[in-house]
């Protein structure tokens, strides 16, 4: 997501993905939707809990102002990973100190009632220009937001936990041997096997 950034710096988010789909203002189709505590953001967030992100395609426009410090409470109360949305989120000065992370396009002043409204939950969605459906698996952290594919999430996190140590093993051969980190940088078959039997050699 090229143009979502961290609104609580230093905070880090993985969770399961429970979507939202935002769309322009139009009256008539407003009053279709269901309002109060039935309406989709709403529904969205009682469908979630730990391990679970609230995600918005909000129109990647910060005019779109999803909610403050109000709404976002409930986040907390849920105990919500956090929230990533292409939109617009206020009163960041109070909802930093909720705990769930907050990424979206910047913070906003907007109301963003007449600009467009929550209209879906739980329909396949894009936030930013990236595709993302419920129950995806999203990274995000101060260099950025990926999304995971469900079907491929246990095989990606095994995968990044491995690289990880091998990252790890590197920086330590690196400091010890005091070489080029083209030595071993990126890392390749036979890097990554030079790893394996170290590992393998060094488990207790």
């Amino acid at each position: 997501m090229p143009n979502v950034r961290n609104l609580t710096p230093g905070r880090r988010l993985v969770g399961r993905a429970v979507t939202v789909r935002f769309v322009p203002f139009r009256a008539d189709v407003e009053a279709l939707k269901p309002g109060g505590e039935e309406s989709p953001e709403y529904a969205a967030f009682e469908e979630a809990g730990p391990g679970d992100v609230i995600v918005m395609e909000s129109m990647r426009d910060k005019r779109m102002s999803i909610g403050g410090d109000v709404k976002f409470l409930r986040l907390k109360q849920r105990g919500i990973e956090g929230l990533i949305c292409d939109g617009g989120v206020r009163d960041m000065h109070v909802v930093k100190d909720y705990g769930p992370a907050f990424f979206g396009l910047d913070n906003t002043s907007n109301l963003g009632t007449t600009y467009g409204f929550p209209f879906e939950t739980n329909g396949t969605i894009a936030v930013d220009g990236v595709l993302v459906q419920p129950g995806d698996y999203l990274h995000a952290d101060d260099d950025g937001v990926i999304v995971i594919p469900r079907t491929v999430a246990a095989d990606i996190a095994k995968k990044a936990i491995e690289y990880d140590e091998i990252e790890e093993w590197i920086r330590a051969r690196l400091d010890t041997e005091n070489l080029s980190p083209g030595k071993y940088y990126p890392p390749d078959d036979e890097t990554i096997a030079e790893f394996r039997k170290w590992k393998t050699e060094n488990s207790s």
